[in-house]
């Protein structure tokens, strides 16, 4: 342990021992922690939602140390394993979901591909399978974080705004018009 103490310096070793402590015993979010991951998590469990997939298990907990940087915590398959996600504070609220949405993006392409479909999430509703299937890319555009097809740069939403043909959103809108 010497030889990265000596190389990262006090600082950044005591981080990294914190980080390795907390993967064993992770650390409860504090309020204003749960405040942010829920915040800009919001529009991305709606976007799960609406797109028919199911929707993780956050745990409000922390795996690893940024410091006062980011917010850390952890989703899951419920029941099953999972991942670090973080929300870096330093940066603007559009910045932080188009950021969090790749985080996403990485599990429900872990479950997409345990379920031997394609791993592209979320599909394209414009391009849903010509010539080959493809997901949106978040981006930020106009201080606003959006959805993004990939192959014609073309904004397709905001992100918590979609709806895709038989997603959740769809078909609760056309029960809600029926007498």
């Amino acid at each position: 342990m010497a030889p990265l103490r000596e190389m990262a310096g006090e600082e950044e070793f005591a981080r990294i021992q914190r980080s390795r402590e907390l993967g064993e015993h992770p650390r409860p979010l504090t309020d204003v922690e749960r405040s942010v991951l829920r915040e800009t998590a919001a529009p991305l469990l709606r976007d799960l939602a609406a797109t028919g997939m199911s929707l993780p298990d956050i745990r409000e907990e922390a795996h690893e140390d940024p410091g006062t940087e980011a917010v850390c915590a952890w989703i899951q398959e419920p029941g099953g394993t999972g991942q670090g996600i973080c929300i870096w504070l330093g940066n603007p609220p559009a910045r932080q979901l188009e950021q969090l949405a790749e985080q996403f993006q990485g599990w429900a392409a872990d479950r997409l591909h345990d379920a031997g479909r394609s791993p592209g999430w979320p599909g394209c509703p414009e391009h849903p399978g010509h010539p080959a299937p493809h997901r949106l890319e978040p981006d930020v555009r106009d201080g606003a974080a959006v959805w993004v097809c990939l192959e014609n740069g073309r904004v397709i939403g905001k992100i918590g705004t979609l709806v895709m043909p038989g997603g959740r959103a769809r078909q609760r809108r056309k029960r809600d018009r029926q007498p």
